[in-house]
């Protein structure tokens, strides 16, 4: 090799060495196809193919934004500008930002059973055909979906009835996963909370005969079971995660209160006075 060449060969050795080194201190390049790599939550709502054991491995503040990816992907195959699952998001919100409902808990895993049903019947509703992973609560939100489509749920008490046993269905299913495959049994908190939870698709699913009981408060019922506000679910869920979990402190429940008072129109109008029997 000519001498010149060797002078020459030297420096830029050099050069290629520093410039590796500069390399391993930055860190890796990533590649293009790294680049396009979505967050398991942005990839689960998009391809609808999570089972339970995945999915229960997301932080809840993923399975909130994966609600809402759901909604926006999805839901408009059956209903334009879908939400009607804003009230499981708003739920989810609580259960996020009190730290409920981490990776290993009861709460988690039945939330889990949920997550697949809703993300399996919408891969049912749009193909009969589309497999359930077993989890019966699928079904229900597929058959829910396409009457929606179908326009068979226009009457509140019909749609309420339908949405609140779907939900139902799924989280039972979730319960039984968490028993029999994660050995995993409610805390008391958790108890508390799910019968609470319990009482509220209940009173969904008997929404025929309620508002003639309730008479002048049907608005306010109406105001807490619409599905599509995410504000009155997730305030219910704090007024019940607070009497399961606590503190119930007297501040905690005043807070709550007034943010009904502020966001729910039909919850400010006075109380009837009841009468009592032989008064004048």
């Amino acid at each position: 090799m000519h001498r010149s060449q060797l002078l020459w060969s030297a420096p830029a050795r050099a050069v290629v060495v520093a410039l590796a080194l500069l390399a391993m201190l930055a860190g890796p390049v990533p590649s293009a196809s790294a680049a396009r790599l979505k967050a398991p939550a942005a990839d689960c709502a998009t391809t609808l193919r999570c089972d339970l054991a995945e999915l229960e491995r997301l932080s809840m503040a993923d399975r909130v934004e994966m609600v809402r990816e759901l909604q926006r992907q999805h839901g408009p195959a059956f209903e334009p500008g879908f939400r009607r699952w804003a009230a499981i998001a708003g739920v989810m919100s609580a259960a996020r930002d009190r730290g409920l409902g981490g990776s290993g808990t009861w709460m988690s895993v039945t939330n889990a059973g949920l997550m697949e049903a809703m993300e399996r019947g919408l891969a049912r509703g749009r193909d009969p055909e589309a497999d359930v992973y077993g989890n019966p609560g699928a079904v229900r939100w597929s058959t829910y979906l396409t009457d929606l489509a179908a326009g068979r749920l226009a009457a509140r008490p019909r749609h309420d009835k339908e949405w609140s046993t779907a939900e139902q269905t799924s989280l039972d299913h979730g319960d039984r996963v968490a028993r029999a495959e994660f050995g995993l049994r409610p805390t008391p908190s958790e108890q508390r909370f799910k019968q609470l939870t319990d009482l509220y698709r209940w009173a969904m699913q008997h929404e025929q005969e309620l508002p003639a009981q309730l008479g002048t408060l049907a608005p306010v019922l109406w105001w807490f079971t619409d599905v599509r506000n995410e504000d009155s679910y997730r305030l219910s869920a704090e007024i019940a995660m607070t009497v399961s979990f606590g503190p119930p402190g007297i501040e905690s429940l005043t807070r709550l209160l007034r943010q009904i008072h502020h966001k729910c129109p039909t919850c400010n109008s006075p109380l009837p006075v009841p009468v009592r029997a032989g008064a004048l």
